[in-house]
């Protein structure tokens, strides 16, 4: 089956985005990257209070839907229409959302409340969003409908 294999992220903060994804979701440390033509360093993008409110309106879409490509046993695509082409957010599936959003908390990373949001039929999301290095990620955990 063809699927997505990794996301390629440029960031001001690599360092902050690895500790958030190895120590903050858990996900399995890999390796550093060789330098090879190196853009010059950037400074540090400023905080900003991230809230669900900000995040939709960071999202930039016109609200008239979209797509998923995949399926929920794959990786997907959310594709929504909008103007200026972007990549908006990385969404992160985790057993342990409660336990990433506090450790978000802990290490003062910029982040939203977490939220059960509607889904599908028969299943829900929780899901928060955390700011690192100028890039959002959407923490998320799927839930059987109650």
């Amino acid at each position: 089956m063809d699927r997505v294999n990794h996301v390629k992220i440029v960031t001001p903060e690599p360092e902050a985005v690895n500790r958030f994804l190895s120590e903050v979701l858990d996900i399995p440390e890999g390796w550093p990257l060789v330098r090879a033509n190196a853009a010059p360093d950037y400074p540090p993008c400023p905080e900003r209070k991230v809230t669900w409110e900000s995040v939709i309106a960071l999202r930039g879409d016109d609200g008239s839907g979209g797509f998923i490509a995949g399926s929920s046993e794959s990786r997907q695509f959310q594709i929504l229409r909008g103007e200026k082409p972007h990549i908006w957010s990385v969404a992160v599936g985790t057993r342990h959302i409660d336990r990433a959003h506090e450790r978000c908390v802990e290490r003062g990373i910029p982040c939203s409340d977490m939220r059960l949001v509607d889904w599908n039929e028969k299943d829900d999301v929780r899901a928060f969003f955390a700011e690192v290095g100028g890039i959002v990620f959407e923490v998320m955990r799927v839930e059987a409908k109650k």
